[in-house]
């Protein structure tokens, strides 16, 4: 009995090691992501890596969360001051911003989607906001018989509205709502069948991945423009969307398989993952632009991709310092004390 009870608590460590090793992979991604984004027309490597990238790692994001969301009613319970509370501190913080960088000239990507609300979330924080409906709403979706079926069906229609202030603000919520479904039914004999596949499957997937994002368009990834904005009908935002979800859970379950489950040097970065995502979410682009205008990295696309990966990597690095997430929540307990009642005091971040 205790040589068992020994296994199961060595592969929860493990579990728990691979999924922040994971997570610290998607976070430099999204990172790296933002500040691509602002340079994906100087050329095919930069325009098809930011295709990449999108095709999964705010899928796999979404996976993870539901995979350690299997407790509904601790989800519900959690939703408020885990989700929604943060969503509302980083979004209003980066609204003021946001303003402060345009009429000051200092930013001339993303104008056209940023809304300056916090009801309709135009940056990157809208995933915060889906989180806090997931959760809110999850024991109420598995209430149906085929919650993964429902899931697909919502992700697909969702993009169908003409209404595109709400799909840029919401649309996550539902195109990416088959993945946490996918997460919180997920098990560890699951995962466990994932890693044990020969790994050159894994790689061939995310080899495989380049050229099908090269030869994809760009908007077929898109979760948060509704199909008539990205110029498809609806047919064709049908027919992608669901080669965007497929693609997504091939190439999220060969990152699964081949992350590391043991403890590494960037698994910090995944532990931290909330004030990592705020952080990056702040600085990228923004300070790599400052960076690249100074140090005039844009001549050289070599040197600017490379600057680009290591201002990503050091970005992710710096803010998994653990003071930033002492100061975090020293921020949280006041609003916290603030607004609700009192209680017993719980830690609401991973």
């Amino acid at each position: 009995m205790k040589k068992k009870k020994a296994a199961g608590a060595q592969m929860t460590k493990e579990r728990d090691y691979l999924f922040d090793n994971v997570k610290a992979l998607m976070l430099f991604l999204v990172a790296l992501g933002h500040v691509i984004n602002v340079y994906m027309g100087d050329g095919a490597v930069e325009y098809t890596l930011i295709k990449y990238i999108y095709l999964f790692h705010m899928p796999v994001f979404a996976f993870v969360t539901g995979y350690f969301s299997k407790n509904a009613d601790r989800a519900r319970e959690k939703a408020m001051t885990g989700s929604l509370f943060p969503y509302i501190l980083f979004q209003g913080v980066y609204i003021l911003m946001a303003q402060a960088m345009i009429l000051l000239g200092m930013a001339s990507f993303n104008t056209d989607v940023f809304n300056g609300s916090i009801l309709l979330p135009s940056s990157a924080f809208y995933y915060l906001l889906a989180v806090f409906f997931w959760k809110l709403f999850q024991k109420d979706l598995f209430r149906f018989r085929f919650p993964l079926i429902l899931s697909a069906v919502l992700g697909v229609l969702i993009s169908l509205t003409q209404q595109e202030q709400f799909h840029i603000g919401y649309g996550a919520v539902f195109s990416l709502l088959i993945f946490f479904t996918a997460g919180v039914k997920c098990d560890a004999d699951m995962i466990h069948r994932i890693r044990s596949c020969p790994r050159w499957i894994g790689v061939l997937i995310l080899l495989l991945g380049v050229p099908f994002a090269y030869f994809t368009p760009y908007a077929m990834h898109s979760i948060r423009l509704n199909y008539a904005s990205e110029g498809f009908t609806s047919l064709q935002g049908i027919l992608f969307r669901i080669l965007f979800y497929a693609a997504a859970f091939l190439m999220g379950g060969a990152i699964i398989q081949l992350m590391p489950s043991r403890k590494t040097w960037f698994s910090g970065i995944g532990k931290a993952s909330l004030i990592v995502y705020a952080g990056s979410t702040f600085l990228s682009p923004h300070a790599y632009l400052l960076i690249a205008s100074v140090l005039r990295l844009r001549s050289n696309r070599i040197l600017n991709l490379a600057g680009m990966i290591i201002f990503s990597l050091l970005l992710v690095l710096f803010f998994s310092i653990p003071v930033f997430g002492q100061i975090y929540d020293w921020i949280m307990a006041g609003i916290k004390k603030l607004l609700l009642v009192a209680g017993p005091d719980r830690k609401e971040r991973k």
